[in-house]
C-alpha cells in the first residue's frame, strides 16, 4: 500500500463475529435450500454483487475463470447424459434431448456457481481470528485445525510460486518435456521439505507457548453493538420467512417429469422478495459504507 493512500473500511469487518456467520449461514443455506430459477439467479446476482464490493473486480473475475467453465460443464453435461423429461425437443447422438433436462442443469449449475462466490466472500469476511472466536471455547481443537487448515491453502499456492520463480532464475524456463518433468518434480519435493519444516515448527512453538496444558483466555475487540443487533434481528427474521416459505412449498419447483409452472400467487412472491433481501443485504450494506467514505472525502 503505498503511504497516505485512503483505504475505506468495510461495513462487515465492522460487525460482530456471530452475525456475519449467521448472514454466511443463512445465503449459503438458503440458495442450497431452494431449487428454483429465481432463487438460483437472485443468489448468484447477489454473491456476486457483494464479492465485487468486497474483494475488488479483478479478484471476482478471477473466481469467474473457474466458475464458468464448471457452470458450462454442468449446464451442457446434463442433458446430455440425463433424458428424462416429458418435453422433447430434438435427438442428439440418437438420445432425446428434453427441456427439463436442460432446464434442470440450468439451475443447478447457476446454484454451485452461487455457492462458490459466496465462499469466496465467506473467505473475505470470517477471518481466522474471527472463526477462533466463535469456535475456539466450544471445540478449541477442532476450530484451530481448520483456521491452519484455511491458512495453509494459500501458503501453500505462495511457496509453490516462489519456488518456481527461483529455479526459473537459478536454471532458465525448461524446454523439452523431460526438463519440464524434472523441474516439476524438484519443486515438489522442496515444497513438501518446506511444508514438513513448517509443521514442525509449528507444533514446537505451540508446545512451547503451552497450548492444550490448560484453559487459555483470548484477547479480542469483538463489541456487539446495536448495529451489530439491528443486522442480526434483519437477518434472522427474513431467513425466518424464507424458511416459513419452503415449508410451505415455495422456492421449489419440481422438473420431473414435467416443469411446475412458477409461483405467482402472494406467498411466493413474498418468499422471494425476503430471499432477495437476504442475498442482496451484504452488497447494499457495503455500497451503503462506500458512499458514506466517498461523501467524507476518506477513500479514493
Amino acid at each position: 500500500m503505498e503511504h497516505g493512500a485512503k483505504v475505506r473500511a468495510r461495513y462487515f469487518a465492522a460487525l460482530h463475529p456471530s452475525v456475519c456467520m449467521a448472514y454466511f449461514a443463512a445465503a449459503i443455506g438458503l440458495t442450497l435450500a431452494c431449487s428454483h430459477p429465481a432463487a438460483a439467479a437472485l443468489s448468484l446476482a447477489g454473491g456476486t454483487a457483494f464479492s465485487i464490493l468486497l474483494r475488488g473486480g479483478k479478484e471476482t473475475a478471477n473466481t469467474y475463470k473457474f466458475v464458468l467453465p464448471m457452470f458450462l460443464l454442468i449446464a451442457i453435461g446434463n442433458p446430455l447424459f440425463n433424458h428424462r423429461g416429458a418435453t422433447m425437443l430434438f435427438m442428439l447422438f440418437d438420445q432425446w434431448i428434453t427441456l427439463e433436462a436442460i432446464s434442470y442443469g440450468l439451475v443447478s449449475a447457476c446454484t454451485l456457481s452461487a455457492i462458490i462466490v459466496w465462499f469466496a466472500c465467506y473467505q473475505q469476511v470470517m477471518t481466522s481470528d474471527k472463526f477462533l472466536y466463535l469456535f475456539g471455547n466450544v471445540a478449541p481443537n477442532t476450530a484451530l485445525l481448520i483456521t491452519m487448515t484455511l491458512r495453509f491453502i494459500p501458503k501453500l499456492k505462495k511457496d509453490a510460486a516462489d519456488i518456481a520463480a527461483a529455479e526459473t532464475m537459478l536454471n532458465g524456463k525448461p524446454q523439452r518435456l523431460t526438463q519440464k518433468l524434472g523441474a516439476v518434480m524438484r519443486r515438489l519435493s522442496v515444497l513438501l521439505t518446506m511444508s514438513m519444516e513448517a509443521a514442525v515448527e509449528t507444533a514446537d512453538s505451540m508446545r512451547a507457548r503451552g497450548y492444550g496444558e490448560a484453559r487459555r483466555t483470548t484477547f479480542h475487540l469483538f463489541r456487539f453493538d446495536t448495529r451489530s443487533a439491528a443486522i442480526m434481528a434483519a437477518v434472522l427474521s427474513l431467513a425466518a420467512v424464507c424458511t416459513a416459505g419452503r415449508i410451505y412449498g415455495y422456492g421449489y419447483m419440481e422438473f420431473y417429469p414435467r416443469i411446475y409452472a412458477l409461483d405467482t400467487d402472494a406467498g411466493g412472491a413474498a418468499m422471494l422478495a425476503a430471499f432477495a433481501a437476504v442475498m442482496f443485504m451484504g452488497a447494499i450494506l457495503e455500497m451503503k459504507e462506500a458512499a458514506v467514505w466517498r461523501s467524507c472525502g476518506l477513500t479514493e
